[in-house]
């Protein structure tokens, strides 16, 4: 892993960037416009929004997951030992294509918030997707679920009694496309 992955925010080049241009732009507002920009409030608040979702995500300050997007884009590709693939304030694709046949029915979680992710699953595995969303959507080929809403999709892999995925898609104020790619 590289060093730029495991720096942390607060002590990386953007965040000092942003501070500084914030910082600058209070003092051009004040001065000419006469507009007093509570600066120091909006670093608070910028820093507990950051803290908030490092907590929704699960992520420390320190370590930087490949299977999220948080303020980024990212290709997520499948991994055996993980249960959830995030995207927050970002976008993504989280390539399930290459996952192997369970061998009992394994559960994996799918969340996009106030992003849009890309969903790509193998149509020869068995799989089950329960598309949730609130204030948002999650939509495949053949069902869509939108605004407050659930519904289930599965491959045509999928039956009941075998093992597969149960995947579950949400959606909280962003968009998720399922593309069901045949191998």
């Amino acid at each position: 892993m590289s060093n730029s992955k495991t720096m942390s925010f607060v002590s990386s080049a953007a965040f000092w960037g942003v501070l500084i241009i914030l910082f600058g732009l209070s003092i051009i507002l004040r001065e000419v416009f006469h507009i007093n920009f509570p600066f120091f409030r909006v670093i608070i608040g910028i820093l507990l929004i950051f803290w908030g979702i490092r907590v929704i995500t699960g992520s420390s300050w320190k370590n930087r997951t490949e299977k999220s997007a948080v303020f980024s884009s990212a290709d997520i590709p499948y991994d055996n030992s993980q249960k959830e693939y995030n995207i927050i304030f970002g976008r993504g694709n989280i390539d399930l294509f290459k996952s192997e046949l369970p061998d009992k029915t394994r559960k994996i979680e799918v969340n996009v918030v106030f992003g849009n992710g890309n969903l790509v699953l193998n149509d020869s595995i068995p799989a089950q997707v329960e598309m949730n969303a609130v204030f948002g959507s999650v939509r495949s080929d053949s069902e869509k679920s939108g605004g407050f809403g659930s519904s289930v999709y599965t491959t045509s892999a999928f039956r009941q009694n075998e093992p597969y995925y149960k995947i579950e898609a949400n959606a909280v104020f962003g968009s998720l496309t399922i593309e069901n790619k045949k191998w």
